[in-house]
């Protein structure tokens, strides 16, 4: 009976061992992916916000002027300082501006390293990305390039003149080891909880297991002692004259209880509460997975959606169109100067200003159908085509709660600029055309002889 009651022990640990093992393996294996992918997407953002956010502060008008002639003039200076203002307070390695040579030959125009700078026209190595943002698109390097200063993933971002064609591109490079320690780092902590969930599994395990094989134990010993009462009990009664009658007429012996009747109901009992543990476990584990799908898509500074969720919530948008099923309004906010604002104050303040907007708007408008556009803008995508007296009401209470927080403020008024344009069906093919009119009534908004909503 000892026997069988360690075999039945043994075999059961062996396979919830193997099952916990397993599903540790598997959703540490399906939660590297997703963290790999969310990684990338969030470097890839933030490499593609530095050149946009530089190839914003440039005029065009001014950069596709410049020649070899033209350095050390005003003109040169100026572009030269404000890349020099991101190459010293961003993570970045080195940013530059770079002309199109014509049949994708590029190169350099301004580069503000201070040991070895790219001279004016010096070839830049053409890649994929640099062809598609001379197009007009800002790209981003998918594989890392090596040239004379290193091996780089590099961001590219046009920069516009005041017609809208692209008058020169900024290059930002990010060091390969970098990219590659983030991922490396990522896929270290993911190696780690995966440990730790093991440990853990481990111990749980060890615990249950130690407390099977306790009750095993004590239920052998008090099965074996009532065995031995129950033999003794027959020894008795077979013996004893008194009984003899009672025995050969009822033809019967009291029948010895073994635990072995009893052992796969206590087996089943103790293979329940491992299956608890076990759910438990996949259930945590599950949750893990949730957290990283979110980062993946919400913006880490303010909460609400970021690059990757607006980029979806567009392909679903475009793939109603052309059933009849697409409602939607854009509403465009943008808070003016912030710029200025963090020039005057400090860009702490101006952060604090994004985020409590963000949160204002999130109050307001709710957090699923708001996405972070740049750092002073935000969009917000309604499932329903409004009246332009619903837009007033919302565009109201936005005014109403900024002139609500700005007298909380020391002096500094804030002030948003909207836009907002409802889905024309029939008319509008795509999301972006709908976005295009959003964006020009912002346009209006800004400019103090125009209409503001």
């Amino acid at each position: 009976m000892n026997r069988l009651k360690m075999k039945l022990s043994t075999k059961y640990l062996i396979l919830i061992c193997v099952v916990m093992i397993a599903v540790n393996l598997v959703m540490g294996i399906v939660l590297a992916g997703q963290s790999k992918q969310a990684m990338i997407t969030l470097i890839n953002d933030r490499m593609e916000d530095i050149s946009n956010t530089a190839a914003a502060a440039l005029d065009g008008d001014v950069l596709e002027k410049i020649t070899a002639q033209d350095v050390g003039s005003d003109e040169y200076n100026e572009i030269l300082n404000t890349l020099r203002l991101f190459q010293d307070n961003a993570d970045l390695e080195y940013i530059y501006t770079i002309q199109d040579e014509g049949n994708e030959e590029f190169a350099f125009i301004i580069d503000p390293d201070p040991i070895s700078p790219g001279a004016f026209g010096d070839p830049v190595v053409t890649t994929e990305a640099l062809i598609i943002a001379s197009q007009g698109t800002t790209a981003i390097d998918e594989e890392a390039f090596q040239d004379e200063w290193g091996t780089h993933y590099s961001s590219y971002s046009p920069v516009f003149d005041s017609k809208g064609k692209v008058a020169g591109i900024v290059g930002a490079d990010f060091n390969a080891d970098w990219v590659d320690s983030q991922l490396r780092r990522q896929n270290i902590t993911i190696l780690l909880i995966s440990l730790v969930a093991v440990i853990i599994a481990a111990v749980i395990v060890s615990v249950i297991t130690g407390r099977i094989l306790e009750r095993f134990r004590k239920l052998y010993e008090e099965l074996s002692s009532l065995s031995e009462d129950v033999e003794n009990l027959n020894r008795d009664i077979v013996s004893n004259p008194d009984y003899q009658g009672l025995v050969e007429e009822t033809g019967e012996i009291t029948k010895e209880v073994t635990s072995s009747e009893l052992e796969p109901d206590l087996a089943e009992d103790a293979i329940g509460a491992l299956s608890d543990k076990l759910k438990s476990m996949h259930t945590e584990m599950n949750q893990y997975l949730s957290i990283v799908h979110k980062q993946a898509y919400a913006d880490p500074m303010t909460g609400l959606g970021n690059k990757t969720a607006y980029h979806n919530m567009i392909k679903v948008i475009n793939s109603r169109i052309p059933d009849g099923t697409a409602e939607y309004t854009i509403i465009l906010i943008e808070i003016d100067d912030l710029k200025k604002i963090g020039d005057d104050h400090g860009h702490e303040f101006s952060d604090m200003i994004i985020c409590d907007v963000a949160a204002l708007l999130k109050k307001l408008l709710g957090a699923g159908s708001l996405y972070k556009m740049r750092d002073d803008s935000f969009i917000y995508v309604a499932n329903r085509n409004m009246t332009l007296k619903q837009i007033d009401e919302i565009v109201y209470a936005i005014d109403s709660d900024i002139k609500a927080y700005n007298n909380g403020l020391d002096g500094i008024d804030i002030s948003l600029s909207k836009g907002a344009a409802v889905y024309r069906p029939g008319i509008d093919s795509e999301f972006r055309e709908t976005l295009r009119r959003a964006d020009e009534e912002l346009l209006k908004a800004k400019d103090p002889s125009g209409k503001t909503l």
